[in-house]
């Protein structure tokens, strides 16, 4: 009895001492990716740029790994981090400066900017904007100094409230709309968590922006003036940071061991390790017609995670038919210099043989050939004089006037009151003629310099950041490169979006595939709004 309970307490005293060397943490934190967005270029290559939650411990493997547009599997042709690829990045910096914050809390924002300016890459830029009752913003800067001076310019104003929420949903459509922002870009912000306002946007409606919008959002908890409620706010802000494409939440005040010193370099590690997966158009069967869904799943071989989004397939359907003719463009060429090739083959290989003298023949239907000529060109001759004659007749009967253009547009019902049934189908013809195109302006709403531009439209005009476009804003940034086309049909204007990556909106709401529009519409095209009108 004795030797079992010795047994017994050996085995209490392992356990325990077991249980005493573990760590917090049993095991690693659950890999995760999120698509931010994609990009399709003119040579049929799709890049997606992919968000994870880990900085570093993870390197996925082509082979592993697999990229799908609709139903179709894609070759990965690379994975690379944005480090490789030397992708410039944008940062949007808000910054809280509202009574709830505390003069401690100002500082360390400053501190930590200063380092986000000290570490940039020469493209990278940043737009420091500062919330209380209201949203102000630096625009964005790429020049050290300057940014150094705003940041310096930060300070606390005690009788204003903060306006977190609403900040945050407009900080997302600057963005995703302004023509400023790279391909990479973030939201990084910094506040005690407190929104003060009783009206406006709640707590949903900001997380589900986040949710919405692809975009990393980092969340840096600063020290606030309510202690009490610090835990739950903290949680509130953590909650945009949770809920976004890669990004991640900072709680110095309330995590012993973390300084403001990490947080740059913590933020910069995990957007530099970010992915971009690429492949080939080219083996894309069938996508759908209104929307394409896009899924990529990232593995080393033993951890993989996965994420998709549905976007408008008009880029990916205009890349995969661009594609197609050039295919069938190629096919025809290949063609042609197979049957040139043959049929030199064969007129090596065949036998000479001896020909008698052609040029008698060949003279004589040559004198063939002129007199047929001849005579078509006197029937023709004939044939034109009875027609004037026949015209003259009707000008006649309409009262011996001459018809100009500007008779052409009197309307057919005083025409036919004139007894002029002939000129009545010219008019008829002239008047369907004029109504195959139309002439729209597109006027440029905003501050600043704004510019108006005038359309000729006969079947439709395509607009984007393309060279090829009818249209082309080379410097929108916030284009995809054939982003919409404007349509003239059946007497009617529509709009239609072609599968962009921020989408076409007509009087704030957006659009998929066609869209008829009436006069004076507002039309918010990557990031300018213009108002349309036609004549």
């Amino acid at each position: 009895m004795k030797k079992k309970k010795s047994v017994i307490m050996v085995w209490l005293g392992v356990l325990l001492l077991c249980l005493g060397n573990m760590r917090p943490v049993l095991a690693r934190n659950t890999l995760q990716i999120g698509i931010d967005q994609y990009e399709v270029t003119d040579e049929g290559k799709i890049s997606v740029f992919v968000n994870k939650n880990e900085a570093e411990g993870f390197s996925p493997s082509k082979a592993e790994s697999t990229l799908m547009i609709g139903k179709n599997t894609l070759q990965i042709e690379d994975i690379k981090t944005l480090q490789e690829m030397k992708e410039p990045v944008t940062y949007l910096c808000l910054v809280d400066i509202s009574g709830s914050m505390t003069e401690e809390g100002i500082g360390e924002t400053k501190d930590v900017l200063k380092q986000f300016v000290e570490a940039k890459a020469a493209e990278d830029n940043f737009c420091i904007t500062t919330m209380g009752n209201d949203v102000t913003s630096s625009g964005f800067l790429s020049d050290s100094d300057k940014l150094t001076e705003v940041v310096d310019g930060i300070h606390r104003i005690g009788t204003e409230d903060t306006n977190l929420y609403y900040s945050i949903t407009e900080a997302l459509n600057v963005l995703k709309t302004d023509k400023a922002v790279h391909k990479k870009r973030c939201l990084v912000i910094f506040s005690d968590g407190e929104d003060d306002q009783k009206k406006g946007i709640t707590h949903k409606e900001a997380e589900d922006a986040v949710k919405e919008s692809h975009i990393p959002v980092f969340t840096v908890m600063l020290t606030g003036n309510k202690l009490k409620d610090a835990e739950e706010s903290a949680k509130i802000l953590g909650s945009f940071a949770r809920n976004s494409a890669g990004g991640e939440h900072y709680a110095p005040p309330l995590e012993p061991g973390t300084s403001y010193e990490d947080i740059c370099a913590g933020v910069n590690s995990r957007l530099r390790s970010s992915i971009v997966v690429s492949g080939r158009l080219e083996e894309i069967k069938e996508v759908g017609d209104d929307t394409v869904y896009i899924g990529v799943t990232l593995s080393d071989g033993t951890r993989e995670a996965s994420d998709g989004i549905t976007v408008p397939a008009g880029t990916i359907l205009e890349a995969i038919e661009a594609l197609d003719e050039a295919r069938k463009a190629a096919d025809v060429k290949v063609t042609v210099v197979n049957e040139h090739n043959e049929n030199e083959i064969k007129e090596e290989t065949a036998p000479r043989e001896e020909h008698p003298n052609r040029l008698p023949v060949i003279a004589g239907a040559a004198f063939a050939l002129v007199l047929i000529l001849a005579l078509v060109v006197i029937l023709l001759q004939k044939r034109g004089k009875e027609e004037d004659d026949g015209e003259q007749e009707e000008w006649e009967d309409f009262g011996g006037r001459e018809v100009t253009e500007a008779a052409l547009n009197v309307s057919y019902d005083s025409v036919t009151a004139a007894g002029g049934q002939g000129v009545t189908d010219k008019v008829q013809t002239a008047q369907k003629k004029g109504k195959d195109k139309v002439r729209i302006t597109l006027f440029q709403i905003g501050p600043g310099e704004t510019e108006n531009y005038q359309l000729v439209v006969k079947d439709r005009v395509t607009i984007g950041r393309d060279k090829s476009c009818q249209l082309s804003l080379s410097n929108d940034t916030a284009l995809s490169g054939r982003h919409c086309s404007i349509l003239y049909r059946d007497g009617s204007v529509y709009v239609e979006d072609k599968g962009s990556t921020n989408g076409t909106f007509v009087n704030g709401v957006p659009i998929v595939g066609e869209y008829k529009v009436e006069m004076d519409d507002i039309l918010l095209i990557g990031s300018s709004e213009y108002r349309i009108t036609w004549e």
